[in-house]
């Protein structure tokens, strides 16, 4: 019996000792960033967090034709991004699933889709793509004080987009977007709750947004921006593409509330 429990401690104190050993692995030790640019040469204005970069390591992959998993790298709204706790290597990325077009128009988003990027140090990547919509301000956001309380009020246009070789889709909505903190995605659905059907006829007309209700915070900051997005054309199937229904949008603007 002693040395049946001597035996079990033996057991239980080897166990302890493999599960401790040192993990031999190299951490992350490298940071890719960049910007992604619409056709105009200006920063993709984003949802906050879009995880729009498709990320395929080959570094340890079992042959050529393979990859290690599919990461993504999230994307701020401004289309900048930075992650620092990477592991080096060789990667396929590609900018997919969001409102802009298959970035790679021969593979669109297969699997052998997208750039071979060497990540070590610190890699820079940034890459252009084609957005369906573009959305210009007219009248930036202004607060308009009333007997009821105070508004507020502004105005865009929308031009449509082709790139060569594609069909457009057809437009489908819009929102006014109104946030108490820079991420407008976190917008009060109160203040403007119902969208703006949007036609293709509308582009290159002024369109106009307005709160839906007074201000009830004021001698505050707010921030706005207008998004919209598409849909696939009538008619047309093709037009599905990767990442369709995805919201383009409007630079952000702040303005104070007195």
């Amino acid at each position: 019996m002693k040395k049946l429990i001597n035996y079990i401690i033996l057991l239980f104190c080897s166990l302890f000792v493999v599960s401790c050993e040192i993990d031999n692995y190299d951490g992350p030790d490298a940071t890719i960033q960049g910007t992604v640019y619409d056709h105009l040469g200006q920063p993709l204005q984003v949802n906050h967090g879009s995880e729009i970069i498709r990320m395929r390591e080959l570094s340890w992959a079992k042959d050529s034709t393979s990859y290690i998993g599919n990461q993504t790298l999230k994307v701020q709204q401004d289309g900048t991004y930075r992650h620092t706790k990477w592991f080096s290597g060789t990667y396929r990325m590609l900018p997919r699933a969001g409102a802009f077009y298959p970035y790679d128009d021969a593979l669109k988003d297969g699997d052998d889709a997208g750039e071979l990027v060497e990540i070590k140090g610190t890699a820079t990547k940034d890459f252009t793509v084609t957005p369906y919509l573009t959305i210009e301000w007219i009248k930036k956001p202004v607060v308009v004080s009333e007997a009821s309380g105070s508004y507020i009020e502004c105005s865009v246009r929308f031009k449509r987009n082709q790139k060569a070789g594609y069909e457009m889709p057809d437009t489908k909505e819009s929102w006014l977007l109104v946030s108490r903190s820079v991420n407008t995605s976190a917008r009060w659905l109160d203040l403007y709750p119902v969208s703006l059907k949007l036609t293709n006829d509308m582009e290159g007309k002024e369109l106009n947004f307005r709160t839906a209700i007074p201000l009830k915070y004021t001698g505050i900051d707010y921030w706005i921006r207008v998004s919209m997005n598409c849909q696939t054309a009538a008619g047309k199937p093709e037009t599905n593409y990767p990442g369709m229904g995805a919201d383009n949008f409007s630079t952000i603007e702040k303005i104070h509330v007195p």
